[in-house]
Formats: structure tokens, C-alpha cells, sequence
């Protein structure tokens, strides 16, 4: 499906791309910035007891331009990741109820009108939803490279630090979302139910009054919001137990480069501002990391999103149409004025 979906939207997946690189890549630098910042401005303001416009310049113009090249990396994200995910949407919208225009009633008899809302609304956005944090996630690739290079750079005891963090990280996503899958997969499953439901109920208004079956469908709805209800709450609950190790995990990190690197900047083996940079990039690079999360996450939705939209597409057979135009007048087979 992700290949799918590339190949559907090369442009604006290729502008997301690019974006979210040029974000992972300036995320780092501004790591780099800070930490230079703290040795060649910083440390001298503090050892004179002032600071003079020159270094407030050269703080202002760093930070600026690094800031900026982020911001211009998450607009191009985010405007490429949108118009890849809206499009998509559209386009399998359009094939789905092109589909339905298709099939002869024989076939619709068969579906109840619940399902195919489901069909054409929920499932489709479920199906190509992962494409909104998967260009993060590459970018956070690229962000990984370039930060575990810039640690290497500055101190590879600390680097080694960053080494067993990443990994960390990685795992406690990793068993999360292991748990997460089915929870979020049944959750879709009966989001999609608790519409058909729905959509009948209220299609079959009248004939449901008309035989006396009201309690029999609030209770049957009832039964589904319920089963939706504990199936979010499980989802909730998993999310609440690992979100609190998944940010302690960088946390410690943090605590751990405090602790190595205030025993080698006592020895001389490096500056203070060594370890304020990779301090900062320890505390920068938690969320964009999570992105893997989301991606795992959405991955069991976007199966059984098209697993539903693909019975749609695949089915054969059309509805049958007459050849004759009825605002012409032509006569009726019984020769009377048609």
C-alpha cells in the first residue's frame, strides 16, 4: 500500500520527503548551533558579566536561519504529506462509488447500505491515513544518521550513550505498538460496524416503527457503541502505559550524558558546550522518533481499510442500460406515443 501509494502521488510524496529531510537535517544543526552558541557566546558573556550587542547579533542570526530552514522543512512536509493523503482519498473515493454506479442492484441487495458508506468514508481514510506521519518517519531516518555522525564528531564515549538510547527507543516502540496493532485494528473494525448499524437504522426508519422494532435496534446499536467504547478504552489504556516510558527513555539519556560528560569536561577531554549539545539533542530528538510509532500504528488500519474498499473494486458484473433516450419521443414497443 505505501508503494501504492508513492507511486499514485510521486510529487507531492517527493516534496514531503524532501521536506522532512531538510527538517531531520536542521534539527541536528540547531543542536550544532546551540552547543557553539554556549562555548563562543555564552561562556565569555558569563565570565565578563555582560554581553554586547555583537554577540546578541550573532545569537539572533544563527538561531534565526536555522530555525527558518526547519520551518521551511515542516511546511514542505506537511503540504506534501496533505495533498498526497487528500488525493488519495479522492481518488479511491471516486473509484468506489464509481464502482457502486457500476454493479447491478443484485449486487447492492446483497451489501447493506451501511457497509457501503463505511466503504467509501471511513475505509478509504483509513486506508491511506498512514501517509500523514510516514514522511516524518523518513525524515526521522535521515535526522538518525546525521545525529548518531554529529555525536561520533563530538564525543564517542557520549555518542555511545546516544547509541544505547536510539535502540531503547526503538524497542519501547516497537513492543507498543505490537500491543497497539489489534487493539486499533478492532477499534476500526467496529467504527466501521457501529456506521453500518447506523446508516440502516436510520435508512429503515420507517419500517422499523411500522413493526414495532425500535427496542430491538437501540438495543442492537447500543450493543455496537459499547463493544466500540471498551475497544477505544483498551486503546487508551495501552497508549497510557507507554507513553510515559517511551519519554522517561530520553530523559535518562539526558541524565546519563550530564553525568558521563560532567566527569570529562572535568578532565579536560572536552568542553561544556559538547555536552549542552548533545544534552539538547537528546531532549530534540524524543518526538520526531515517535513518528515510527505512528507509522506501526496506522500500518493494521491501512490493511483492513483496503482489505473492505479492495471487495468493492474487485467484484465484477455492471448494471445493464437500455440504448433509448426517455426525453425523446420515440414510440413504446405497443406502437402507442412513447
Amino acid at each position: 500500500m505505501v508503494g501504492r501509494g508513492f507511486r499514485q502521488q510521486p510529487k507531492a510524496l517527493f516534496v514531503a520527503v524532501v521536506g522532512s529531510a531538510i527538517y531531520g537535517v536542521m534539527t541536528v544543526l540547531t543542536a550544532r548551533v546551540i552547543g557553539s552558541l554556549t562555548g563562543n557566546v555564552v561562556e565569555p558573556a558569563v565570565r565578563a558579566g555582560e554581553i554586547s550587542g555583537a554577540q546578541i547579533w550573532t545569537i539572533v542570526w544563527q538561531l534565526g536561519l536555522v530555525v527558518l530552514l526547519t520551518v521551511v522543512g515542516v511546511v514542505l512536509r506537511r503540504a506534501g504529506a496533505g495533498f498526497a493523503f487528500f488525493n488519495l482519498q479522492a481518488i479511491y473515493r471516486r473509484r468506489v462509488t464509481g464502482q457502486y454506479l457500476r454493479l447491478p442492484l443484485s449486487w447492492h441487495h446483497r451489501h447493506p447500505s451501511g457497509q457501503l458508506l463505511s466503504n467509501a468514508n471511513a475505509d478509504v481514510e483509513a486506508t491511506w491515513n498512514v501517509f500523514q506521519p510516514l514522511p516524518m518517519a523518513i525524515g526521522v531516518l535521515v535526522m538518525l544518521v546525521v545525529a548518531g555522525a554529529e555525536m561520533l564528531r563530538v564525543d564517542i564515549p557520549l555518542a555511545l550513550i546516544g547509541f544505547l538510547v536510539f535502540p531503547a527507543l526503538f524497542v519501547a516502540n516497537l513492543v507498543f505498538q505490537s500491543r497497539m496493532s489489534p487493539r486499533v485494528t478492532r477499534a476500526q473494525q467496529l467504527r466501521a460496524e457501529v456506521s453500518e448499524v447506523a446508516h440502516e437504522s436510520v435508512e429503515a426508519g420507517l419500517l422499523v416503527k411500522a413493526m414495532g422494532r425500535e427496542d430491538q435496534e437501540t438495543q442492537r446499536f447500543a450493543e455496537r457503541t459499547d463493544q466500540l467504547r471498551d475497544a477505544a478504552i483498551r486503546v487508551g489504556r495501552t497508549r497510557g502505559t507507554f507513553d510515559p516510558v517511551i519519554e522517561a527513555i530520553p530523559t535518562l539519556g539526558t541524565l546519563a550524558v550530564l553525568a558521563v560528560g560532567t566527569s570529562r569536561v572535568g578532565s579536560g577531554a572536552i568542553e561544556a558546550a559538547d555536552v549542552v549539545q548533545i544534552a539538547y539533542l537528546f531532549s530534540v530528538l524524543a518526538f520526531p522518533v515517535r513518528a515510527f510509532g505512528w507509522v506501526l500504528s496506522e500500518l493494521p488500519r491501512t490493511v483492513v481499510g483496503w482489505d473492505r474498499i479492495s471487495s468493492v473494486l474487485d467484484e465484477q458484473g455492471e448494471m445493464a442500460y437500455g440504448d433509448r433516450d426517455p426525453a425523446s419521443p420515440r414510440a413504446a414497443p405497443n406502437g402507442s406515443p412513447g
